[in-house]
């Protein structure tokens, strides 16, 4: 059987979560008993398990009057823990949603218990009953028979009516702490006489399971199978800790602008069998600690970079972490994401090149040369700035007109459609090999920004340039007007093919040049 089912808590004691605990000891020892509960909380919190309790504290036949707890020996509490109490009814509302489903619990209300003292029906995942659900299950709330009682159970009791909630007594089961998945862990482990090699295997556990008991549990049972002791370097291994894949290693080169170290992280990570939807989640813990940090909240972590920086990588990373859960290839997503939040990174305006305290990076004053070593500097600058020179003429700062539509023509056999949306965009600037083109439509940006069109452009314009181009988008307004015969000018003049209903009629089979 697996440990999350032969460790649910089998009396209030066994709460792991404190205030779920505390609170539902006061309600079982009060009299009367409220005719409807809602317990409200995230998955794996042991909501259904504490519904179960209340079910046989309330048909237990040796209890006594203010005891909280149920025996756990009678025949009532016995046939509970099995699952076959006729008193009881679960009802799964993810495939018991409907009207119908709802009539028939009402039907089967005014029917006295079969064996205990009270009938209890237990509701989970009630959010998902339909509106009409709600409706019918709303009277019932309002007036129930004295023997009957309601315990409701949610993931999300904001999709609840108001009008339901406002008939039951709401007991939150909040996110766990470490300290208390901590202790649920240890009872397992004493009582199935697990061998592990220290307390930190249990405490990095209860640190990477997002405060649920159930997945604890599971990962420990996992690691059960695995070895005889189990050790801290195989906990690791298997769940993917964080503290294992230093997140501020992928932030620091994402900060310098470096693709090719935080690409080589990336590589190293997915050879190191990382689970990018966990990976990211981490990153994402990791970023919200270094904002606190930044805004001088307790919990905080100090680190070099600009509340901006962070925000906008948090939401990178967040969209990257929603991609990577649906897609066939999850690291590719994740590189994606460097790739976006360097160029976002490039591109931010808090970036000053003079290396002004903005945006994290620090100015740091050149240091004092020694008079030696002044000619020797003097001769190193005439060589640099000559090499830059000689750079130059194969990287042109701005693309003129002529240019841009020799471009787009080299492109049209390759790929009409990625033509078509080039033309509604234009060149921002051409500096250090590096091509920035301004787009006006969010749909336009997703398309060219694909891998396969990103390659075919920066092919095309290394071999026009004679020198390695990488291509970056940014969202920009529409241009105004400018003379066409300003040849030496970045910004064009607007054209027909702007219009993105005229793009689309390109695309897919309208106009044909």
């Amino acid at each position: 059987m697996a440990f999350y089912i032969k460790y649910r808590p089998k009396k209030v004691a066994e709460i792991d979560l404190t205030e779920a605990r505390e609170s539902l000891g006061r309600i079982l020892s009060s009299d009367p008993f409220p005719h409807a509960l809602l317990l409200a909380g995230p998955r794996g919190i042991g909501k259904t398990s504490v519904a179960r309790i209340i079910a046989k504290s309330l048909n237990c036949q040796e209890k006594k009057p203010g005891q909280a707890d149920p025996c756990n020996h009678c025949s009532s509490c016995s046939a509970i823990n099995k699952g076959a109490f006729l008193d009881v009814l679960e009802i799964d509302a993810a495939s018991n949603r409907g009207i119908d489903d709802i009539r028939q619990l009402k039907e089967g209300v005014g029917l006295a218990p079969v064996r205990g003292k009270t009938k209890v029906y237990i509701i989970d995942e009630v959010h998902m009953l339909t509106n009409e659900a709600f409706n019918a299950l709303l009277k019932t709330l309002e007036e129930p028979p004295p023997q009957v009682v309601f315990i409701l159970c949610t993931t999300n009791p904001e999709k609840i009516p108001q009008t339901v909630l406002s008939r039951c007594l709401r007991i939150n089961f909040h996110k766990a702490s470490d300290q208390e998945v901590l202790r649920a862990l240890k009872r397992v482990v004493k009582k199935e006489n697990l061998k592990i090699e220290s307390d930190q295997v249990l405490k990095i556990i209860a640190h990477n399971v997002d405060g649920s008991f159930r997945d604890g549990q599971k990962i420990l049972e996992e690691l059960s199978f695995t070895n005889s002791t189990i050790t801290v370097f195989l906990t690791k291994k298997v769940i993917g800790d964080q503290s294992t894949f230093q997140p501020e290693r992928i932030l620091s080169f994402i900060s310098n602008g470096d693709l090719s170290m935080a690409l080589e992280e990336v590589a190293r990570l997915d050879s190191g069998g990382v689970d990018w939807l966990s990976y990211l989640k981490g990153l994402l813990v990791f970023l919200r600690r270094l904002l606190h940090g930044v805004w001088g909240i307790s919990d905080g972590q100090e680190g070099n970079f600009s509340a901006e920086q962070l925000m906008t990588w948090v939401e990178i990373f967040s969209q990257a972490a929603n991609k990577a859960r649906k897609s066939d290839l999850p690291i590719l997503v994740m590189e994606l994401a460097v790739a976006q939040a360097i160029g976002v990174n490039k591109d931010n305006s808090n970036y000053q090149r003079s290396g002004e305290e903005k945006g994290g990076r620090v100015k740091h004053e050149p240091a004092q040369d020694h008079p030696k070593e002044k000619i020797s500097k003097v001769e190193e600058k005439k060589n640099t700035n000559t090499r830059k020179k000689q750079k130059t003429k194969n990287s042109p700062k701005t693309i003129n007109e002529e240019q841009w539509r020799f471009l787009l023509k080299k492109i049209k056999p390759k790929n009409h459609s990625l033509e078509a949306f080039l033309k509604a965009a234009y060149p921002v600037s051409f500096e250090n090999n590096r091509l920035t083109l301004g787009v006006y439509y969010q749909f336009h940006k997703e398309c060219l920004e694909k891998e396969v069109n990103r390659r075919i452009v920066e092919s095309v314009a290394s071999e026009i340039f004679d020198c390695p181009v990488s291509l970056f988008y940014c969202l920009v307004e529409k241009r105004p007007l400018v003379l066409k015969n300003n040849k030496n000018n970045p910004v064009f003049s607007r054209s027909k093919d702007d219009n993105i209903y005229n793009v689309a009629k390109k695309i897919f089979g309208g106009d044909q040049e």
